[in-house]
């Protein structure tokens, strides 16, 4: 679904404003009231992650993504601290996926020294949501979350059942998580990018968190492997290491 020359002018625009252009120094100019200086800073994170994405669906060397995962990451620790009372509430669908993606990428990429931040942007307040699913993924890799039910059954209900059970159980989850993804996600904001205007930075369509449950529980993800949105290569890049978190 992506087409090269949109593609390639989506990547020059983010590392253009995104990467080569330094945050701090860019939101320190003086500018009118009404700029939500916030926002522009919350800019660098999403984006940063989207470029990210981008190079992904665009084929990248995942080694040379490492240090665009690290960007990303930084943003997000830049904003945080620049905006101490940032967090992602768990019952908005972006917020929701964001923690999914960056938990998974941080796994996938082995970037374990930024779980503990991916922990540290979810709100603590209970109003916020807490969620069982999250919970779960966190405690696999070492973190504590309160979390007693799972808030979007639609559409990650398959992938909290693929936590449990027998290894065909498992695999059957995963079909079922991945053939539902994209459906599930509709109210996510760059639900349908790929049908919008060629400049509307399209960035590609993938369920990070089903590569991260499939290395975590070590399921062989033969059954599903060719599914749309599994990023079986990066799992496969995973997988390479000496020994990863399980």
């Amino acid at each position: 679904m992506l087409q090269e020359a949109a593609y390639l002018d989506s990547i020059s625009f983010w590392k253009k404003y995104y990467v080569e252009l330094e945050a701090e120094p860019y939101l320190k100019i003086e500018r009118p009231e009404y700029v939500n200086i916030e926002m522009l800073s919350w800019s660098w994170c999403y984006e940063s992650m989207e470029l990210l994405v981008a190079l992904y669906s665009g084929g990248e060397p995942i080694k040379s993504l490492e240090f665009y995962a690290g960007h990303m990451f930084s943003q997000f620790q830049r904003h945080k601290r620049s905006y101490p009372d940032f967090s992602l509430k768990l019952w908005e669908p972006d917020a929701y996926q964001f923690v999914l993606w960056l938990l998974s990428l941080a796994v996938l990429l082995d970037m374990p020294e930024r779980i503990e931040q991916i922990a540290g942007y979810i709100s603590d307040d209970p109003d916020h949501g807490q969620d069982l699913l999250i919970r779960q993924l966190f405690t696999r890799v070492g973190i504590n979350q309160a979390g007693p039910a799972l808030i979007h059954a639609r559409p990650y209900a398959d992938l909290l059942q693929a936590l449990n059970g027998e290894q065909a159980e498992q695999q059957q989850a995963m079909r079922s998580y991945l053939k539902k993804w994209y459906r599930g996600m509709r109210n996510c904001y760059w639900h349908d990018r790929h049908k919008a205007r060629s400049d509307a930075g399209f960035f590609g369509y993938w369920a990070f968190e089903a590569g991260l449950v499939t290395l975590l529980w070590d399921i062989d993800d033969t059954p599903y492997r060719d599914l749309p949105y599994y990023p079986k290569d990066l799992v496969d890049h995973a997988r390479q290491r000496p020994a990863h978190l399980n």
